[in-house]
């Protein structure tokens, strides 16, 4: 697949944490059962089981139809992100994407010849497609809550810690560079990017558009490119960092670390695998953010975390020093 990028698209290049790109691929590291997730595919299972929707069966059909374990997935499933974006903003945007693209994609689908429980629900949504679309949203609205959003704060996390980490990358040696080492898959060319799948394209969009890069745990280890009318260019790759992501805390509290900077402050550091803000941290410690804040103030004058902003919140994150004294735990 190749992506032609105009002078024009380059200037419009941007990153995006997309809560909707990681509902749609988790579901697919679901059905794989993609050993990098098991704690999260082993809680997640739990969940469902635990879940009191009398409906949870029949959307967990509906989702395994559009997003199938390999090969397509509904385009219309994750249209353009926007900035900041939130899980309702962007469930509000797959509804709002029109029928006929719906039935693109479900035509699509229906021309890989799904048998058993695939092949009737997706005869059920081609034959009322208004309906269809309002079922897959009410199944992505139930499987955000369950298996998503309690693990969102951590996700988005990370995805920003890498956007955070891209941006500086841009800043020193140019978007080149970038597109260089987003996955081995995405090499650039003198008018734009080649990504090594074997996809047809059709309907392309128009140049001039930009084009967006997703960090995204789930994708993990491959990419995902969406690069179809009427939607902006977009591929999704696995942020740094991610094979750290459902590592439990390390214990802390009676290690030489702890007795060098206090239990609380050891936890604090302990609890930083992936970028946290004040309150995540008070969240998961069950401490006063303004105790938090104040530790956080002291280690990162010592060298042991550090800051980065993100819009209006700040991410703390162990710094070099910090790193170095947590692998003594």
């Amino acid at each position: 697949m190749h992506i032609t990028l105009t002078s024009e698209d380059l200037t419009k290049v941007r990153f995006e944490a997309s809560p909707m790109w990681e509902t749609v691929t988790s579901l697919r590291a679901l059905q794989l059962g993609t050993p990098l997730h098991r704690p999260w595919i082993e809680s997640t299972r739990r969940r469902f089981a635990e879940s009191t929707d009398p409906r949870k069966s029949a959307h967990l059909r509906v989702l395994a139809t559009v997003v199938r374990p390999r090969g397509f997935i509904a385009d219309s499933l994750t249209p353009t992100p926007q900035h900041q974006d939130t899980f309702a903003r962007t469930l509000a945007a797959v509804a709002a994407v029109p029928p006929e693209l719906w039935l693109r994609d479900l035509r699509f689908l229906d021309a890989q010849r799904p048998e058993g429980p695939v092949r009737e629900t997706l005869d059920a949504l081609l034959a009322d497609i208004d309906g269809g679309i309002g079922r897959i949203t009410e199944a992505l609205a139930w499987y955000w809550e369950t298996a998503v959003e309690p693990w969102w704060p951590r996700l988005r996390s990370l995805l920003l810690a890498d956007i955070d980490s891209r941006l500086a990358q841009m800043a020193r040696s140019g978007i080149e560079e970038v597109f260089k080492s987003l996955h081995p898959s995405v090499v650039p060319t003198p008018d734009g990017l080649d990504i090594v799948r074997g996809c047809e394209q059709v309907d392309l969009p128009a140049p001039g558009g930009g084009l967006i890069l997703v960090p995204n745990a789930f994708v993990w280890p491959n990419t995902l490119v969406l690069n179809v009318r009427p939607f902006v260019p977009t591929i999704t790759y696995a942020p740094r960092g991610v094979g750290r992501l459902w590592e439990s805390s390390r214990e802390a509290e009676s290690s030489p670390v702890a007795q060098l900077l206090g239990r609380t402050r050891a936890q604090i550091l302990a609890q930083l695998d992936v970028p946290m803000t004040t309150k995540q941290l008070a969240c998961a410690l069950d401490l006063a953010a303004g105790t938090v804040n104040g530790h956080l103030k002291i280690m990162a004058a010592g060298g042991l975390a550090s800051s980065m902003r993100a819009g209006r919140e700040v991410f703390y994150q162990r710094a070099e020093v910090g790193e170095a004294l947590i692998a003594r735990v």
